[in-house]
């Protein structure tokens, strides 16, 4: 059942969202535990055994110790049961191509006449799941009546529980922008705060750049053009921030090879993948493990729950679209987004990211910039790994937003 009255719609909306609730039949577990338990895990070899870093991977004994306790103690009903817990929608949204989008969202609806309307976008290899923590701390300090903003998580298009309605050809970044912002039109809000991460963030920056809609944005990823890199080259920054670059650098060096396995070969990575359940763990496992702070890491359970929600809703090829709107060409830089230097941006920097935005570049860059916070822990996952942290810097954001931004 879903929390009481945060599931209570704007009154006079132009959309008609349907309450949705999100079951796995129980034959499709009993199949998915059939496939790991029948899968072949590779003989080991120097590489699979021999890697502390985990600088060549996941391990033989990391997928082995995932796989017996994905099998045997894994509870994928107490997930699904907190996630439905939640209000869940669907709502068709058609874009200007003339695609019909089955929209997934979950949401917290306040009861505050002058609550600002949020929208909390995810990316690869994550999905809407990464914001349940956040949802959590929200409904656990505030009621409907007391809730501030309206709080909109969805599976971002293609991603998920979203996905379009026999699709005519690839999706690309303005139009899933366009779905985004068309969500949150046919909600009734007339203005709203954009956040992301990962593919989020394009989705955020566009959605800010392009549509009026979109009054301020907040990010939590940030990837520099070359004339931004040439303008903040003979900036300084802190011991710490250079840890933060150089990590960044590492991962542009070794670590984003499979972007572009992704971007220019999406079929087969997508059917390879999508075979066998042990595949696409070891797959998206690895950047579950490198990507998020190992000072407080993902636990195993959140990772095979991360992954599971992938695997139920047969999802992974539609998400491929994102690559290809960013890395189809191996060696190219990505294509920037029509980002706003007008509209409050805000920024948090968790130190292990794949891409780093010290203060003062920010600052440089940005003459929109109102709020910057740094962390010392947390990575790529900032809302999942560090929801506390997380959702104290959007509030500490929206209380300067609302100052200068009228709702």
């Amino acid at each position: 059942m879903a929390l009481a009255g945060f599931g209570n719609l704007p009154v006079g909306i132009p959309g008609v969202p349907v309450p949705f609730q999100f079951h796995v039949p129980d034959n499709d577990i009993r199949h998915m535990n059939s496939l790991a338990q029948t899968a072949d895990i590779g003989v080991p070899s120097w590489y699979n055994t021999h890697d502390d870093n985990n600088q060549f991977g996941v391990s033989r004994d990391w997928l082995i110790n995932a796989s017996n306790t994905w099998q045997h103690d894994f509870d994928w009903r107490a997930h699904e049961n907190h996630y439905n817990s939640f209000p869940n929608f669907k709502i068709n949204i058609t874009t200007s191509d003339h695609e019909l989008h089955n929209l997934h969202f979950a949401a917290l609806f306040s009861a505050k006449p002058d609550a600002i309307p949020v929208i909390f976008m995810h990316g690869w290899p994550g999905s809407w799941l990464e914001f349940v923590p956040m949802l959590d701390l929200l409904v656990a300090k505030y009621t409907p009546a007391t809730l501030p903003y309206h709080v909109i998580v969805p599976s971002i298009p293609d991603y998920g529980l979203s996905e379009r309605v026999d699709p005519a050809d690839e999706l690309t970044m303005p139009i899933a922008s366009e779905a985004m912002n068309s969500l949150m039109k046919a909600l009734g809000f007339k203005s709203y705060v954009a956040q992301g991460g990962d593919v989020g963030t394009f989705l955020a920056e566009t959605m800010c750049g392009v549509y009026d809609e979109c009054k301020a944005f907040h990010l939590n990823l940030y990837f520099l053009t070359p004339e931004q890199s040439a303008q903040v080259a003979n900036i300084s920054v802190t011991a710490a921030e250079e840890a933060e670059i150089a990590t960044a650098n590492a991962w542009a060096k070794t670590g984003s090879a499979y972007a572009y396995e992704h971007g220019t070969r999406p079929s087969t990575i997508a059917l390879a993948l999508m075979a066998n359940p042990l595949s696409m763990l070891a797959w998206m496992g690895e950047k579950f493990i490198e990507w998020s702070d190992k000072r407080d890491p993902l636990s195993l359970d959140t990772i095979l729950a991360m992954v599971s929600f992938y695997w139920y809703t047969e999802s992974f090829g539609r998400a491929i679209w994102s690559y290809r709107s960013l890395t189809s060409v191996i060696g190219a830089g990505l294509p920037p987004p029509p980002t706003s230097y007008v509209k409050p941006f805000g920024f948090s920097s968790f130190p292990v990211e794949i891409s780093a935005l010290p203060r003062e570049w920010a600052e440089a860059i940005f003459p929109n910039l109102v709020f910057y916070k740094s962390h010392d822990v947390g990575g790529h996952f900032a809302a999942l790994e560090e929801p506390v942290a997380f959702l104290s810097d959007m509030e500490e954001f929206l209380a300067i937003v609302k100052t200068k931004v009228a709702f």
